[in-house]
């Protein structure tokens, strides 16, 4: 099985809601910023870029207060992942816990990857995942905040 090495972003604001951003390609389809792990670089390093590209905000207000475990899942059958490495069958992911400042940042309106962005609560992010995901995002919430999800 070829797992793509993945970074996911639990951003929390000071309100304790965290930033869910909905797909450009699948409307309706709502979750974390995330993204591959580029040869050479860190988790942290590739969760923070990932941040950066796909919500607007850079790191400067960004703190890395705690990770999970690595957690994984398979595509759907009718999902296909390709990159200049092959196929992919699934993502093997580390969800990294961010706090953001209170002020100074600023959001996008609309990136390459998502079209709208809201600050939720965690139970309403996991509603809100695509199915295939959602075992991974209750795994990972529970270990970076200590409370258990509904599946």
């Amino acid at each position: 099985m070829n797992l793509r090495q993945n970074a996911a972003a639990v951003i929390e604001n000071s309100q304790g809601l965290i930033l869910a951003c909905e797909r450009r390609n699948i409307r309706g389809a709502w979750q974390l910023p995330q993204g591959g792990i580029d040869d050479g670089e860190s988790a942290e390093e590739a969760v923070l870029r990932e941040v950066m590209e796909e919500t607007g905000i850079t790191s400067e207000f960004l703190k890395i207060v705690g990770h999970s475990s690595k957690v994984s899942y398979l595509f759907p059958h009718n999902v296909t992942w390709k990159s200049k490495k092959g196929k992919y069958d699934g993502q093997e992911q580390i969800y990294f816990h961010i706090k953001i400042a209170d002020s100074g940042w600023k959001l996008a309106e609309r990136t390459e990857e998502f079209v709208s962005f809201e600050w939720i609560t965690k139970e309403e992010m996991i509603k809100r995942i695509v199915p295939f995901k959602k075992d991974c995002y209750i795994k990972a919430f529970k270990e970076l905040f200590g409370e258990n999800y509904e599946n």
